[in-house]
């Protein structure tokens, strides 16, 4: 299989068309699942490409001053595990990330977690989000808002649904 990541904006109330990114993001390899910050400069995605960690890792870009994606920075052991790192999230500030993953110290399948970066702008060590949103299925999907307070998550452990995974909005307490 090949997955490569595409681009649409809404311009004037409609969507333009999509716009593979370059190829220092899209490989022969697998990627998946994009986020940008907030100034759109910093890339975070996943990909299988030789050099990670195991599976599926999370790698970021930077624009540089032409528009064009840099070279993909892996994120590191910390990040990634030796199984599959999916759905990255940056937060508005760019200084959590929330993603999923199948190692760490998890409950089951996909597992939601969240890292900080320290002073120095490295990551902190993972920290699994924990039960309810966490449960024994895969958990994918989490998308934070106002700062981490509340976010938007992709289930079907949560009451009744309308069939498969529906999209819920939390409140993080």
């Amino acid at each position: 299989f090949n997955s490569d990541i595409y681009i649409s904006k809404i311009v004037n109330g409609s969507w333009s068309p999509a716009r593979k990114l370059g190829k220092n993001i899209n490989t022969k390899f697998w990627e998946s699942h994009a986020t940008f910050s907030k100034d759109e400069n910093t890339i975070y995605f996943t990909s299988n490409r030789s050099g990670g960690h195991g599976g599926l890792d999370i790698l970021k870009s930077i624009k540089d001053a032409n528009g064009n994606w840099g070279p993909p920075e892996n994120l590191g052991s910390k990040i990634n595990s030796p199984f599959n790192e999916e759905t990255p999230f940056i937060s508005e500030d760019g200084d959590v990330l929330y993603f999923s993953s199948q190692g760490h110290d998890n409950m089951g399948g996909f597992d939601i977690f969240k890292a900080e970066t320290d002073n120095s702008g490295s990551w902190d060590n993972p920290e699994n989000i924990g039960y309810p949103i966490n449960t024994t299925d895969d958990d994918l999907f989490f998308l934070p808002k106002n700062g981490g307070i509340n976010g938007y998550l992709s289930s079907i452990n949560f009451g009744p649904n309308a069939g498969g995974k529906d999209i819920y909005y939390l409140d993080i307490y």
